[in-house]
């Protein structure tokens, strides 16, 4: 469907997705499975369905979600039940939803309304020297609409950027999306790919070649980040190695993002689970310890 793209989420007036102020545009579907996934709802390339349960009054609904259904996704005995690999997403049962304890996650969209949506925030692009970021999930899933999106932003003169885990195909990235960027924020979590392939499900080979071609070809800045997941990426070794690798190729230096537990309350609104189960903060010292890491 390259007419429309699958996104899950639309945010605007941020901060820390590039220079300015931002609205970003989150895709849904990613090649990674990374077992900390801060955006659990991302993953897959199809539309779900969300439910929190502690949002959930039947008495206030009389189940009416049940009743309208067309899958049968849903049912009630004492509290609500829901089977989320039979939801069908006829997006019935949201309507009437007093509470909004079902939300929808991911929905499509054409680049007309998506361009709509954007241009409302223009003039504090234009204020704030900022712009638009494709994040995800993986925006590369969607080559060809972002493509056609990039285009379109740039006829505007607005900054672009993107948040990638670097694995997509680099032919095409170089042809269809490269040309229309200005900005390139590019993950690198594990420097070990056995680890990488139990971790996150894939390769690191791609990423990391991948990464070395756009520091050689691109011209636009291309910053690296390493998401700290304490007991996976923290560690010394792979926080060295990773700095190894980037000094190798002339960069001197890296944004270290610091793990953020949130992520584990969505597992239960979708019905997933993960092997991962730290639920705290990294505290000052750990933060400082992997700075050292890196840096020494």
């Amino acid at each position: 469907m390259e007419d429309k793209a699958l996104i899950f989420d639309i945010k605007r007036d941020c901060s820390e997705d590039g220079p300015g102020i931002r609205t970003t545009i989150f895709f849904k579907g990613c090649p990674l499975s990374c077992i900390w996934c801060q955006n659990p709802e991302s993953k897959t390339k199809s539309p779900q369905l969300s439910f929190r349960a502690e949002a959930c009054k039947p008495s206030e609904c009389n189940v009416a979600c049940v009743k309208v259904c067309e899958s049968h996704c849903l049912s009630f005995v004492d509290i609500l039940h829901v089977n989320h690999d039979q939801c069908i997403r006829c997006d019935r049962c949201f309507d009437v939803c007093p509470t909004k304890a079902l939300e929808p996650v991911g929905y499509w969209v054409t680049l007309d309304e998506l361009m709509y949506r954007i241009s409302i925030d223009i003039p504090f692009f234009r204020s704030s020297d900022g712009g638009v970021t494709l994040s995800g999930g993986e925006a590369t899933q969607q080559i060809p609409f972002i493509h056609r999106l990039l285009k379109a932003l740039k006829k505007k003169g607005i900054h672009t950027a993107i948040e990638t885990s670097g694995f997509f195909n680099y032919r095409r990235f170089k042809e269809l999306v490269l040309p229309y960027l200005d900005l390139i924020y590019f993950d690198l979590k594990l420097i070990d790919d056995i680890k990488s392939k139990k971790y996150t499900g894939q390769s690191n080979q791609l990423i990391f070649d991948n990464f070395k071609s756009l520091i050689y070809e691109a011209e636009i800045p291309i910053i690296p980040r390493i998401p700290l997941i304490p007991g996976i990426t923290t560690n010394k070794d792979n926080l060295k190695g990773i700095a190894e690798f980037l000094k190798k190729l002339s960069v001197d230096s890296a944004t270290l993002l610091p793990y953020n537990p949130l992520w584990r309350d969505k597992l239960k609104r979708l019905d997933l689970e993960s092997n991962y189960e730290l639920s705290s903060l990294m505290s000052a010292e750990e933060i400082e310890a992997c700075v050292e890491h890196f840096y020494s």
